[in-house]
C-alpha cells in the first residue's frame, strides 16, 4: 500500500524529529527496516505449500459433514390422519372415521 504525499511528508518529519531526540532509538529502527514493508516476513508463505495444505483440511472437513449427514437418521415422519381401511391399504379422511360419503343437499 503506497502512502500519499501528504503521509509521507508526515512521516518524514515524525522520522526527523526521532532522530533528533533519541538518536539510539531510531538506530534500533532503522536496523527493522526492509526494502518492502508489504513483503511477507517468510518468503515461503507465497508458495502453493500452503494452499495445498488448506484445501486438504477443507477437503477433509466437507467430507466429515456429509458423512456426517448421511450417518444421522432422519426426523420421524408423522402417522397419516386416517385411519387406514383393512385390505385395500386405502385411508380414510380423519373427520370421516366411518368411511360414510356425505353428498351436499340437492345433489
Amino acid at each position: 500500500m503506497s502512502l500519499r504525499e501528504h503521509e509521507r511528508r508526515i512521516l518524514a518529519e515524525i522520522e526527523r524529529k526521532l532522530d533528533e531526540e533519541a538518536p539510539d532509538l531510531a538506530d534500533r529502527l532503522d536496523t527493522f527496516a526492509a526494502e518492502d514493508p508489504d513483503a511477507p516476513a517468510d518468503p515461503d508463505l507465497g508458495s502453493w505449500k500452503p494452499w495445498a495444505a488448506c484445501a486438504v483440511i477443507a477437503a477433509v472437513t466437507a467430507g466429515l459433514l456429509v458423512l456426517l449427514f448421511l450417518l444421522t437418521p432422519g426426523t420421524p415422519q408423522p402417522e397419516p390422519s386416517g385411519e387406514s381401511v383393512p385390505g385395500t391399504g386405502e385411508s380414510l379422511p380423519a373427520d370421516d372415521p366411518a368411511g360414510e360419503t356425505v353428498e351436499a343437499p340437492g345433489s
